[in-house]
This record gives structure tokens, C-alpha cells and sequence, in this order.
């Protein structure tokens, strides 16, 4: 293993933290990043909403993480913890940022990429969260008409949620942070299909890996697609059911144009989901600039686990005297629209 010198800068000073810890947990959650100093260094009140970023190694150059400083909690009488969040803490939470459409400002007819840049900008938050990078979706579709005030991430997730790709495999679009040296960046991915994706990193229990845990998670036994033109059908698996419990979905597909299709879809989206039953923590000390949507490949020849996983979470803590890295990693990325556990 490298050594690692982490720094973190907080209103472009560079602070002698005592711990830190980064959890980025994908989908359309904040990562959240928060760090202690010593209390005798720390004024909490000016440091609120200023920007702070994290480098895993002084040398890199980009940081793992930028973000503003949310909060602060005292610890004990020495130490002080600063929270903090990325650049979709702005769009997440309870201050999330709110964007009113009507006839003269609004989004009718545009792509996704474009809705997206003209809302951050109606919300002033351009110079926060950087568009240059977003991309479109796959597939690309044209926005409805809406009127009223909406949640920019409330938009998002409605995009997210109709743009599956039509082939075997039904994986949704993501959206994620990226950094250019100067802001975060949004942009939008296609969630990778393990089996034809060359994982980025392989990991064995000889070379890199210190602990593999298994985590059990529900999974949608009854499909509620909607296709074209008020087209709808349902998919129910009897017997996963039965052992799995009642677990609900609803996804859109524009593309499909008869109850049978509806029906074939919903059970290509349960099979995928199937799959990913398990989620698995991943200890080790390999792999820290990984990210959400990566496919590593695990290696176990006393188990049945081998094979190529994508990573859905990390979390990473660092310190004087402390280093941990947890990945948590799935078969293939589940098809979650409006599925709530």
C-alpha cells in the first residue's frame, strides 16, 4: 500500500485536520464529506456554506471532493466536526433549490441537458454547479410541458425515470459529479452492464482484500410499466412474491406500444433487478479514487461471488493514524424508478 497524505483546504486555507471521512452513496444523493479541528482553531459561525475541498493525496490534481460546509458539531471539548456536501446538497434536502415555470420561463420541448443548464442558471446556481460537461441521456427525449414551481432534483429524478435504454438489459441513466479543477460539474451516465463492461480493478483475498460482507435487499416483485399512448401492463413473479414479500416498481418506456411489450419489458426489468438482490461491503485498501458506475472484478474461488461487480458506494475515513476504505458494490445496477423500499 502507498503512503496517503490527504489535505483539505477550507476557504482556500489549507487546515491540519485530525480525521476525515468522505461517503458517497450514488444515485441522487449528496455525498457528504465532514472533517474535525482542533476547537481552539475553529470559528464556526464564518465558515458557513464556504467551500471546502478534499484531496486524498497532496499530489493529485483534482480533489475527491468539493463541497460547502452545511453545519458544525462540537465534539466533547477539544475538537470541532464540519459537515459538508457536494454540489447536489443544493439540489437535495430541505433547502433544495426551487425553480417556478410558467409561460415565458420554462422548459417546454427541450432535451434533458439543456432543461438542466437553463433551471441551474434560473436558480442562480451557475457558479456553483458547472452544465459544461452534462451530456444528454440515452436515449435523448423532449421535456413535457410544466407549470408551477418545481425542485430542480424533483426534475431530474422525473428525467431519470423515463429514459431506460430499450436493449436485453434495462439499465437506467444517473447523474453525477465530476470535477474540473475549478467547480463541480453535472453530468449524466448510462449505469454500465457488468457483463460486457472490462472491469477497472480486479480484487482477490491474496492481493487486496481485507473483508467481504453480504447484504440482503428487497427487490421489486411487481412491474407496473407504462409504454406509448396510455399503454400499461403489469409483471408479477408469483413466487419471488411469496419468498421475497410484495415489493413494488413503476417504470416508463415511450417506446413500447402493446400490452404484450409492457409486459416483456417489466419482466427484463425484475430479472435485472434479480440479479442484484445482494449488495456486498468491500474492505481494502485499493481503489480509493474509484467511483459510482465503475465495474471492478472479484476473484473467490471458495465462494460463488466471483465475478464482475459495479461500484454503487464508497466510503473512505483517514486521519493520523487511521485509514479505511469501504466499497459497496452490486452485480448490476438495479432498476429503482420510483421504488421505494
Amino acid at each position: 500500500m502507498q503512503p496517503i497524505s490527504s489535505e483539505v483546504y477550507l476557504n482556500g486555507k489549507l487546515v491540519d485536520f485530525i480525521t476525515a471521512n468522505l461517503k458517497k452513496q450514488g444515485g441522487t444523493t449528496a455525498t457528504g464529506f465532514d472533517f474535525t479541528l482542533p476547537q481552539e482553531d475553529a470559528s464556526f459561525r464564518k465558515f458557513w456554506n464556504q467551500e471546502v475541498l478534499f484531496f486524498i493525496n497532496k499530489s493529485d490534481a483534482y480533489p475527491a471532493f468539493r463541497g460547502r460546509v452545511i453545519s458544525t458539531v462540537v465534539m466533547g471539548d477539544r475538537e470541532v466536526q464540519f459537515q459538508c456536501a457536494d454540489a447536489l446538497g443544493f439540489l437535495t434536502g430541505n433547502y433544495k433549490a426551487e425553480v417556478t415555470l410558467d409561460d415565458d420561463k420554462n422548459i417546454d420541448g427541450l432535451t434533458p441537458s439543456a432543461s438542466i443548464i437553463k433551471l441551474i442558471k434560473m436558480a442562480n446556481l451557475n457558479d456553483i454547479i458547472g452544465t459544461d460537461y452534462i451530456g444528454e441521456t440515452n436515449p435523448i427525449i423532449q421535456m413535457d410541458i410544466m407549470r408551477g414551481t418545481y425542485s430542480i432534483m424533483g426534475v431530474i429524478k422525473e428525467i431519470l425515470s423515463k429514459v431506460l435504454t430499450g436493449d436485453d438489459t434495462p439499465r437506467e441513466n444517473m447523474i453525477r459529479v465530476i470535477d474540473d479543477g475549478k467547480k463541480a460539474q453535472l453530468v449524466f451516465e448510462t449505469k454500465k452492464d457488468v457483463d460486457t463492461v472490462t472491469p477497472v480493478k480486479t480484487y482477490t483475498y491474496e492481493d487486496n482484500i481485507i473483508n467481504f460482507k453480504v447484504n440482503d435487499r428487497k427487490i421489486p416483485t411487481t412491474i407496473i410499466v407504462q409504454g406509448a399512448n396510455g399503454m400499461r401492463a403489469s409483471f408479477r413473479h408469483s413466487s419471488a412474491a411469496s419468498a421475497l414479500g410484495e415489493n413494488f416498481l413503476k417504470v416508463s418506456n415511450d417506446q413500447l406500444e402493446s400490452r404484450a411489450a409492457c409486459m416483456d419489458w417489466g419482466q427484463k426489468v425484475f430479472n435485472a433487478n434479480l440479479k442484484t438482490q445482494y449488495e456486498y461491503i468491500l474492505d481494502t485498501f485499493d481503489g480509493v479514487y474509484l467511483e459510482p458506475n465503475d465495474v471492478v472484478k472479484i476473484i473467490d474461488d471458495k465462494t460463488d461471488t466471483s465475478g464482475n461487480y459495479t461500484i454503487i458506494g464508497k466510503s473512505l475515513s483517514c486521519g493520523a493514524n487511521v485509514f479505511r476504505l469501504q466499497l459497496t458494490i452490486n452485480k448490476r445496477p438495479p432498476i429503482l424508478s420510483n421504488f421505494t423500499r
